[in-house]
């Protein structure tokens, strides 16, 4: 029995180790299948990549110092932009300060011109009104005087007029 039994287990590792033998070839087969398509899709791709990764670095080298011409041609206009806001901003302050004077200088001569006018107006005012206060003064003198005058001579001729009458009575 013994014999028997070791016959069957050397049987049954036999056809295990042959279906294991299968499998591995299953396996190896198919990993190199596998393999063979892996690297063909690698070949496929490098082949198609290639002149697209040529492509792009010709592109990139050609674009690379347009870059860099791009990139300082932006700091310095950068740079003079803020050099020339500044300088706006300076002229700027000047202008309003300049308009702020000019406003108060326009100012200080109206006010002069104004007063200068209201002197004008009250030394014409003196100068033709007093001389015709003065002719009116004198010609209401006049006229008191010649009215005096005439209300005297007409006394004169009622008190003559009221003497004759009573001797014509």
């Amino acid at each position: 029995m013994n014999s028997n039994l070791l016959t069957a287990f050397v049987a049954i590792t036999s056809v295990a180790v042959v279906l294991q033998m299968l499998i591995l070839l299953a396996f190896y087969l198919t990993a190199k299948r596998t393999s063979a398509q892996v690297e063909s899709i690698a070949t496929d791709f490098q082949r198609r990549a290639t002149p697209l990764l040529e492509n792009a670095r010709d592109i990139l080298a050609d674009a690379t110092p347009k870059l860099k011409e791009i990139t300082s041609n932006l700091t310095e206009t950068s740079a003079a932009l803020k050099t020339h806001a500044g300088t706006l901003g300076d002229a700027a302050v000047e202008i309003a300060l300049r308009a702020k004077n000019k406003i108060v200088q326009t100012d200080d001569m109206l006010t002069r011109t104004l007063e200068r006018v209201e002197k004008t107006t009250g030394a014409v005012q003196n100068s033709v009104l007093s001389p015709v206060r003065h002719v009116n003064g004198f010609l209401q003198a006049l006229s008191v005087g010649i009215g005096s005058l005439l209300n005297q001579k007409k006394q004169t001729q009622n008190e003559r007029r009221t003497n004759e009458e009573g001797m014509f009575i």
